[in-house]
């Protein structure tokens, strides 16, 4: 059983947790500054407009259109392939300069339209100010995940998923040092510079090998081709990241906070997603590209299996542990300065809700790469749009007919998710080893059932909420593992075996 794209998947899954860490010191830090209130809400949703299509650009768009096309072309004529991707640089960048001009100039209609209920809050100036500064991020990130997927064909994972951890530093600092200066303004200045940082980490590897773009504007054929195939899987991606704008609109009009309190929650919940799934996608993806390519029916068949197998083992304990340990991790990362523990408890039922859907957005990733490896940038398209069908009309329900508060919204975005995988799951033809995913299934319920028993036993054990995090997480993945050995399950074997030949 072939292990290269597990490998990446860890590097890739390494390299993230530490950004994701750095990314809880980085929100422990503006909870601690600045609380949660209308003031935060103004920053939150400046940041999620460029933030939102970031992870458009960053998390599987680009790559899924750029990818497979880059190998193919690689692969027949590696100079040909060198000037598609200055072209196609040239042009991204272009385009993304247009976007940012548009919105820099007409960000008070961006803001309302976003978040509609700020103007009752007295903050929306203040939002529309913060977009002016921070959007231009959006060109930096950009080119990140240009070089990103430049390095992902070269194996090179770790470097690319790990420069977001700069990002999370200049935050940090300059909410420290730049706050009595410029109060809120200066979280926008820091992700500008945390912007500058990240591409200049990534230039080294790119010289490296080889693979720096040149400017460029000569058009080839390859630009239009990956144009089809982009808008579908940056619409694909788009459709669930709207979602999340669907809550903040209603949110918006909920008490003051709202919008933070989901925001945090999200946070959280995006740990194992941005760790593993995400990771997991990248991988899968180059692999499955190069099977595809090759006629290697066989090998796609045994990666997109160990990708479904490795989406089961990580999701089920991770929704457990959120569920079971969400209120302790939160207070633990957030409840201090101006952040109270009534607004612990109101994050903490977001973050339910959220949990939730963690299996169905983790299965929908190792799908979506199949489609997309295969060239159907559509079908994982169709599948999210139906997915949000269903998330902002069950938000709409729970929000506001039956009253589910920030609750509601994060669980309509979770029954949504799993929704979108449904879709992707009926309408696949990809042969997987059924048995052997019931199997992992079967035996990762069960482990993490054992998992959340132990959880339960330290925390009424011990009463400090420092132990019950810091004890807690680290005894229940060693009950969870050490449940999962007694059961044999292959997925652990496959990664203990990874990690021994790294020692």
């Amino acid at each position: 059983m072939k292990k290269g794209f597990l490998k990446n998947t860890l590097f890739f899954s390494a390299a993230t947790f530490i950004s994701r860490v750095l990314g809880y010191i980085r929100d422990a830090t503006i909870a601690y500054i600045f609380g949660a209130n209308a003031l935060t809400d103004a920053f939150f949703v400046a940041w999620r407009i460029p933030n939102t299509l970031r992870q458009l650009v960053a998390e599987g768009s680009f790559n899924a259109a750029f990818i497979p096309i880059y190998t193919s072309l690689e692969k027949k004529d590696s100079n040909y392939a060198k000037l598609y991707v200055s072209s196609l640089f040239s042009f991204y960048t272009l385009t993304l300069s247009v976007i940012t001009v548009v919105v820099v100039v007409f960000s008070d209609f961006f803001v309302s339209l976003i978040a509609p209920g700020l103007s009752e809050k007295g903050t929306l100036d203040e939002a529309g100010d913060i977009l002016k500064i921070v959007f231009p991020y959006l060109i930096l990130v950009g080119w990140v995940s240009f070089f990103m997927a430049l390095l992902n064909t070269r194996e090179r994972f770790f470097i690319p998923a790990v420069s977001p951890a700069l990002l999370n530093l200049s935050f940090i600092f300059s909410a420290f040092f730049l706050t009595e200066y410029l109060g809120i303004y200066s979280l926008a200045v820091g992700a500008i510079i945390g912007g500058i940082f990240q591409v200049v980490l990534q230039i080294p590897f790119l010289i490296s090998e080889g693979l720096v773009p040149r400017f460029s504007l000569r058009y080839v054929n390859e630009i239009k081709k990956t144009l089809i195939k982009l808008l579908p899987a940056f619409a694909s991606f788009g459709v669930s990241q709207f979602a999340f704008i669907v809550d903040t609109v209603i949110a918006s009009f909920l008490l003051g906070g709202a919008i933070s309190y989901l925001y945090y929650a999200n946070r959280i919940f995006q740990l194992p997603i941005g760790i593993f799934a995400i990771g997991l996608g990248n991988a899968l993806l180059v692999s499955l590209s190069r099977h595809f390519s090759d006629g290697n029916r066989e090998g796609f068949k045994n990666d997109l299996s160990m990708g479904v197998r490795f989406a089961i083992f990580v999701s089920i304990p991770a929704t457990a542990g959120m569920i079971v340990l969400g209120k302790e991790i939160i207070h633990l990362l957030l409840q201090r300065g101006e952040f109270s523990q009534s607004d612990t408890s109101a994050t903490f039922t977001a973050l339910v809700g959220y949990s939730v859907g963690l299996i169905g957005y983790a299965l929908s990733r190792p799908y979506k790469s199949a489609f997309f490896s295969t060239g159907d940038t559509k079908t994982p398209l169709y599948s999210t749009i139906f997915g949000l069908i269903v998330s902002v009309v069950l938000a709409v329900v729970f929000g506001f007919v039956l009253d589910w508060g920030v609750f509601g919204l994060a669980l309509a975005s979770s029954i949504g998710g799993i929704s979108g995988f449904l879709y992707l799951y009926c309408l696949s033809d990809f042969e997987i080893d059924k048995k052997s995913a019931v199997k992992t299934l079967i035996n990762s319920l069960l482990s993490a059932a054992f998992m959340v028993l132990v959880i339960y036993l330290v925390k009424a054990v011990f009463p400090s909420v420092y132990i019950q995090v810091l004890a807690g997480i680290p005894v229940g993945m060693l009950v969870y593992f050490f449940a999962s050995y007694l059961m044999k399950e292959e997925m652990l074997s496959a990664l203990i075996s990874i990690f021994k030949r790294r020692i």
